[in-house]
C-alpha cells in the first residue's frame, strides 16, 4: 500500500524488528547525543526533533504523561538502540536508576519494543503483540459475526483506522481481508506499532494480515482529507476518560498505558467531522453502550456486550440526478 501523502515516517514490508537493528529500521544518520534524565529523576529539555506529544487543547481531561527511554545495562556505543530510540522521538535518556517512577518508559527489550507504567518493568508494561490476539479472537471466518466487521463491511476495502492505539482492531480487520491504513498521532505510540507489525511480518501465521497495514504517524483529523482515493470506510476508537474506581474495575494495562500516553481529550466530533468530509462511504464510531449518539447522519448501530459501532453515512456530494 503507497503512503498517503503526509504520513511522515514509516516503515516499509522489508522493517525489522525495532530491537533487532534499530539504525537499519529507522533509516537515521548519527546525531546529536539524546537528552538525559537528571539524578533526581527530572527530564532534561529534549532535543529539535519529534516530540513527545503536547495535550490537545480540545475540551478537558486528562494531559499526557512524560515519557522517556530507559537505557538498559550492557548497552554501549553511540549505535545502541536505546540511545538512537531516544535522539529518533526526540525524548530524554535515563539510567535505571535515573528513571522517575512517575513517569513512562520507553523500553527496547529482548521481547520487543515495550512501554512501561515506572521505572520497573513490574510495575506494568505493554507491547503491540497481534500474535496474542489472533489466538484470542480466531481466524477471519470466526471474526467475520462480530459486531465491528459488520459495521465496517464484509467485503475487503480499504479501511482508516483513525485512532490505532495498539493495533488490535487494525489487525482483525487486516485479518478480514482489508487494507489497513492504522494512523497513530503518538509518535511514541506509533514506534510502538511498527515494532509490533516488524515483528508480526516476520512470524509466518501473522505476516500476510500485518501485510496489509500501513502506519502512519499524523493528527488523522488533517490526514483524512489528504487522502486520494478517499477510503472505504473510517473507523474511530476515541479515548474515554477513565471511570471512577468504586464504579468499574480498572482497564486492562494497554488501555491504562494508552490514556497515560496520550491523555482523554476529546476529540471525537472533530474526527468524525474529518472522517465524514473524506469522502468515506462510511463512518463507524465506537461507543460504551450507554454513551450518547454523536451527532451525524448515523443510519445504524451493532451493539456487542461491552460496547457499540455505530454507523454512519457521509451525504453524497451531490444529489441524485445532478452533476
Amino acid at each position: 500500500m503507497p503512503v498517503p501523502p503526509g504520513c511522515g515516517w514509516s516503515a516499509g514490508t522489508d522493517a525489522k524488528p525495532l530491537t533487532r537493528s534499530i539504525g537499519t529500521h529507522w533509516k537515521e544518520e548519527p546525531g546529536p547525543t539524546a537528552a538525559r534524565c537528571s539524578r533526581s529523576g527530572r527530564m532534561s529539555r529534549p532535543p529539535l526533533g519529534v516530540e513527545s506529544p503536547k495535550p490537545d487543547r480540545v475540551g478537558g481531561g486528562h494531559h499526557p504523561d512524560p515519557v522517556a527511554v530507559l537505557n538498559l545495562p550492557g548497552e554501549e556505543g553511540p549505535r545502541r538502540p536505546s540511545s538512537e530510540l531516544a535522539h529518533r522521538l526526540g525524548l530524554p535518556l535515563c539510567g535505571p536508576s535515573e528513571a522517575n517512577p512517575e513517569h513512562l518508559l520507553l523500553v527496547a527489550s529482548a521481547q520487543g519494543l515495550e512501554l512501561w507504567a515506572g521505572s520497573e518493568r513490574r510495575a506494568g508494561y505493554a507491547r503491540v503483540d497481534w500474535s496474542i490476539r489472533s489466538e484470542v479472537r480466531g481466524a477471519g471466518r470466526r471474526l467475520a459475526g462480530q459486531p465491528l466487521p459488520r459495521a465496517i463491511g464484509r467485503k475487503p476495502g480499504f479501511v482508516v483506522d483513525a485512532t490505532a492505539g495498539f493495533g488490535g482492531d487494525a489487525f482483525a480487520l487486516a485479518t478480514l481481508g482489508h487494507r489497513v491504513l492504522a494512523v497513530e498521532r503518538s509518535p511514541v505510540m506509533a514506534a510502538l506499532l511498527e515494532d509490533g507489525r516488524a515483528r508480526a511480518l516476520a512470524d509466518p501465521q501473522l505476516q500476510e494480515a500485518a501485510g496489509r497495514i500501513q502506519i502512519c504517524c499524523a493528527d488523522a483529523r488533517e490526514r483524512l482529507g489528504q487522502l486520494d482515493p478517499p477510503p472505504d470506510a473510517v473507523y474511530i476508537d476515541p479515548m474515554y476518560p477513565a471511570p471512577p474506581r468504586a464504579k468499574a474495575a480498572l482497564p486492562r494495562i494497554e488501555i491504562q498505558l494508552l490514556r497515560r500516553l496520550v491523555g482523554t481529550n476529546s476529540t471525537d466530533t472533530e474526527l468524525l467531522a474529518a472522517a465524514l468530509a473524506s469522502g468515506a462511504r462510511r463512518v463507524v464510531v465506537k461507543r460504551p453502550p450507554g454513551a450518547p449518539v454523536l451527532p451525524g447522519p448515523r443510519v445504524d448501530s451493532h451493539s456487542g456486550k461491552l460496547v457499540r459501532y455505530d454507523v454512519y453515512h457521509a451525504a453524497p456530494s451531490n444529489p441524485p440526478g445532478v452533476t
